[in-house]
């Protein structure tokens, strides 16, 4: 993995899903606020579409990545006490 200003370091695989997941997770949090707060004011049909489209994709990739995050950490944890 290549960086391009001296001070940075490659990280590893579960500090990196860690913040995806966390950024994720922020974005379906704001999107799912967004509606709370939107969607009464237009009182369209489709909202409950919209929200889980807007709030739910993000919120699953966050899920999916903080998952693979912790599986990630356990597996190196193993891999360290077997060695």
């Amino acid at each position: 993995m290549s960086t391009t200003q001296t001070y940075q370091s490659p990280k590893s695989l579960p500090v990196v899903l860690g913040k995806r997941a966390a950024v994720f997770l922020f974005v379906g949090v704001l999107g799912f606020l967004l509606i709370k707060v939107v969607g009464p004011i237009l009182q369209t049909g489709p909202e409950y579409v919209v929200e889980a489209v807007v709030s739910g994709i993000p919120l699953l990739i966050a899920l999916g990545c903080a998952i693979a995050a912790l599986a990630m950490a356990v597996v190196r944890r193993a891999r360290h006490k077997a060695a």
